[in-house]
């Protein structure tokens, strides 16, 4: 990375001491789909992963605002508190999984362990699920606000809410024109600057926006602009 793009380390070298938070290890992915994201539960050990394709496609100030979004994550210690906001989620998860795992139903003709197996299955949906579903959604939220704060954070750097505005924009634009990208289905999406969008059968469309908008890890980026414009009056 410091042989093959020096502007790029300069430029996230300069935010880093701006941010005043230690020069991340900068990492691009030969990747055809915009994306940039952080992670590193302590700053001293974090990552800052940004595409080619995003390279590519944004002018300097527009990057520079992408680039102190993602230090204000680092500054603000974003991952490991998500980290720690996700252990109720992985834990009524993780239950689930021992719940429906392999071990429920009938095995070797044994209906005794069937029957016991059918009580647990039915403890679980009982008492676990809604566990999960609250955590889910409690998670969810809790990132949702850490990108607001992030935005903030990258405008406090930068001075230039424009540049973050646009660039969002541009982004969430790209990725619209992706919408079976195998990002959506890892769990790196969470940490991505904006989470791709994903493909919802015709006949959910009346819900979607609803159960879109609620289990999200990012707010939708209309609403993101909207706040960054909000904030041009105090950068004027």
């Amino acid at each position: 990375m410091k042989d093959e793009y020096p502007q790029t380390r300069a430029l996230v070298q300069s935010l880093a001491q701006q941010a005043d938070v230690p020069m991340p290890t900068l990492f691009v992915a030969q990747t055809q789909t915009p994306l940039s994201m952080t992670t590193g539960v302590r700053p001293s050990s974090a990552q800052v992963i940004v595409s080619e394709a995003l390279l590519n496609s944004l002018p300097d100030e527009e990057l520079e605002a992408v680039f102190a979004h993602e230090l204000a994550h680092i500054k603000n210690r974003d991952v490991a508190v998500m980290t720690v906001a996700a252990l109720p989620f992985g834990a009524a998860q993780r239950v689930l999984e021992l719940l429906f795992g392999p071990t429920t139903g009938v095995k070797h003709g044994e209906p005794s362990r069937a029957s016991y197996a059918d009580h647990l299955v039915a403890l679980g949906l009982f008492f676990v699920f809604p566990v999960w579903i609250f955590a889910h959604l409690l998670t969810a939220s809790f990132s949702r606000t850490r990108e607001f704060t992030a935005d903030r954070g990258a405008v406090a750097i930068t001075g230039n809410p424009a540049a973050l505005a646009v660039a969002l924009e541009r982004i969430d634009m790209a990725l619209a024109d992706r919408p079976s990208s195998d990002l959506r289905r890892t769990e790196i999406a969470a940490f991505a600057i904006i989470e791709p969008p994903f493909s919802t059968p015709q006949g959910l469309l009346p819900i979607r926006s609803l159960l879109r908008r609620a289990f999200a890890t990012h707010p939708p980026t209309a609403e993101r602009i909207e706040r960054i414009q909000a904030l041009r009056t105090q950068c004027d």
